[in-house]
């Protein structure tokens, strides 16, 4: 939509947002998910994407961490949020 569209991000214009059940957590499907979509993407010649996450949900953030996404400073959003971005490339670190 065009809310998303805010310029702070152009250099990350893809967006993600993935959710695992509890019991699918810590079983390596969110590593596998997210690295068949940063391949898509960067078949697709898109070379960075970014997601917004709650500030209070620490093992998300572990988790984004490990998948090396990095704040993303200077985009306007509220104390409770943080957005974090990563290129699509290096996907043999993961």
């Amino acid at each position: 939509p065009e809310r998303m569209a805010v310029p702070e991000l152009a250099a990350w214009p893809a967006h993600l947002h993935i959710d695992l059940l509890p019991e699918w957590q810590g079983r390596g499907h969110g590593r596998r998910l997210m690295r068949t979509l940063l391949a898509a993407l960067a078949e697709r010649g898109v070379p960075a994407v970014h997601l917004v996450m709650t500030v209070a949900n620490k093992p998300a953030r572990a988790f984004y961490d490990r998948m090396g996404f990095e704040e993303i400073a200077g985009v306007p959003m509220d104390d409770s949020v943080v957005c974090l971005g990563r290129t699509t490339g290096g996907l043999d670190r993961l």
